[in-house]
């Protein structure tokens, strides 16, 4: 009986060790930043308001505001490669990479052309 308590003990010791000895999950470090900037029309120069500003790799839309101006919030982890795509009726959509963006700290200007 002092034998089966002994190795009942023994085995959830065992047990227990096994259990905690499996590797630990990295934490994924998100760089969280506001992008903000204007959109212009080529030709006239002027700001265009309600241009769809689409993250698709992380579920965001946003659209701009009656002076061409837009701000988006992102989370963004080492290894992603986001893109926005900017699009409006009547103009030709424009995707742009986040990477290249973020170099720019300033804020950012966005051309479309009409169709």
């Amino acid at each position: 009986m002092k034998k089966d308590l002994i190795l009942i003990l023994i085995l959830s010791v065992f047990v227990c060790v096994l259990g905690f000895a499996g590797e630990m999950p990295k934490a994924v470090k998100a760089k969280s930043f506001i992008l903000s900037g204007k959109i212009i029309d080529t030709k006239s120069n002027e700001y265009l308001a309600g241009v769809k500003i689409d993250c698709a790799n992380c579920n965001k839309t946003v659209y701009s505001d009656l002076d061409g101006n837009f701000f988006i919030y992102l989370e963004v982890t080492s290894d992603e490669n986001l893109t926005l795509e900017f699009t409006q009726v009547g103009y030709s959509s424009k995707t742009l990479n986040l990477r290249d963006i973020q170099s720019n700290t300033g804020n950012v200007s966005v051309v479309l052309t009409a169709e």
